[in-house]
């Protein structure tokens, strides 16, 4: 049976924790997108380098009150929620995206995230360098941290009579909605499916650093597909 998840800070902090990095997010990105030439690779690398840096210290804190993971059972649980989830993410959002292209709903030569968009059109150089770094370590980080380190468990003890698997839910739909603008409609869907896999993993684990290596994985899996 699956329990709910433990949030490893004061509930008050928790929500702190979470607004305040998407405000500190915004603000990188904001002050990121002064910099270079517009809708440049150049810029993209500021803007997301920013809202990674902006947003450390979230994790930072995060981390002084999360404790230590178990190296067997984790690994375990990255491995078989990555062989798992991985396909079945893409494979939801190649369908949605075949069935979108084919009413007219999305261009049928659509990657996905904007980011994949930008790299395959570009040379290597230090500013690719950064946004992959940024949308693998940066974005698996601080993304698990915000949404299955934060937001899961305090769903939980927001709604008190909430199922773990309603968390789960009610979690990949605000994590797949914070892509909007970002990604294509087909590939939200694909976010959704990947976020249970997430959202399990941190069940399973008790903790965020399989989710983190997970997402890690799964955004340098999609790059290393383009490039």
């Amino acid at each position: 049976m699956l329990e709910t998840p433990k949030l490893p800070v004061p509930f008050r902090l928790a929500v702190l924790l979470f607004f305040g990095s998407l405000f500190l997010g915004s603000i990188g990105a904001w002050l990121g997108m002064s910099r270079g030439e517009p809708d440049s690779l150049e810029q993209l690398a500021w803007i997301s380098s920013g809202a990674v840096l902006a947003q450390l210290p979230i994790v930072v804190v995060y981390a002084l009150y999360a404790g230590t993971p178990n190296p067997k059972q984790t690994l375990r649980v990255i491995v078989f929620t990555f062989v798992l989830f991985t396909p079945l993410a893409l494979a939801t959002s190649g369908i949605a995206h075949a069935i979108f292209s084919y009413v007219g709903w999305e261009a049928p030569e659509l990657l996905g995230h904007e980011t994949l968009e930008q790299l395959k059109t570009s040379e290597f150089s230090t500013s690719m360098l950064i946004v992959i770094l940024a949308a693998t370590i940066g974005a698996g980080l601080i993304e698990e941290v915000v949404f299955r380190g934060l937001l899961q468990p305090s769903i939980s003890l927001f709604l008190r009579g909430i199922s773990v698997w309603g968390a789960i839910f009610s979690t990949s739909v605000i994590f797949s909605a914070m892509h909007i603008g970002a990604v294509p409609m087909s590939s939200l869907l694909g976010l959704f499916v990947l976020s249970i896999g997430l959202c399990l993993a941190r069940v399973k684990t008790g903790g965020v650093f399989a989710p983190i290596i997970i997402h890690i994985l799964f955004n340098a899996f999609n790059i290393a597909f383009v490039l």
